[in-house]
């Protein structure tokens, strides 16, 4: 039986673009950056020998990993694309949480980044065992290998909707 969610790793063509989006925009930590090289490297991923950069990030230095990125070298690894303008099967998400949508907003915006969904905003009146009732503010948009990541937002309801 699985006993928990160690991380999320996303193989990516070029490591320090997509450290600009995970880092740089969105505020993750680097906690560790290791390369290995040959066989074992090679091995790992059903690849012929190459060299594989892993980097794991986290909310801070303090926390466990959430996102790796691993970027190889050395070796062919084919892209797997969706179209830009709808999901499809099989396609993943990162879905994130914060408390500065507007500014987080407005760093993806500045950077150019490719969004599948604008920022909008959608309410749930009546809360379930794993999500709060309250105003959802979400915007959903494409990494730079592709991956979509979902920020969101949650803020209370206003309270006359909450007590009629």
């Amino acid at each position: 039986m699985i006993s928990s969610f160690q991380r999320t790793t996303i193989f990516c063509r070029d490591a320090e673009q997509s450290l600009q989006l995970y880092r740089d925009i969105l505020g993750f930590e680097v906690i560790e950056d290791k390369t290995i090289s040959g066989p074992a490297a090679g091995a790992l991923i059903q690849l012929p020998d190459c060299t594989l950069r892993m980097l794991l990030l986290a909310t801070s230095k303090a926390a466990e990993p959430v996102i790796g990125l691993f970027q190889v070298t050395d070796a062919a690894v084919d892209a797997v694309q969706c179209a830009r303008d709808r999901i499809c099967y099989g396609q993943t998400a990162i879905v994130l949480s914060t408390d500065d949508f507007e500014g987080v907003e407005k760093r993806l915006v500045d950077a150019g980044t490719d969004f599948l969904t604008k920022p909008l905003s959608y309410e749930k009146k009546v809360a379930s065992a794993y999500s709060p009732a309250g105003i959802y503010r979400e915007m959903i948009f494409y990494d730079p290998d592709g991956v979509l990541v979902s920020v969101l937002q949650i803020l209370p309801l206003p309270t006359e909707e909450l007590n009629p």
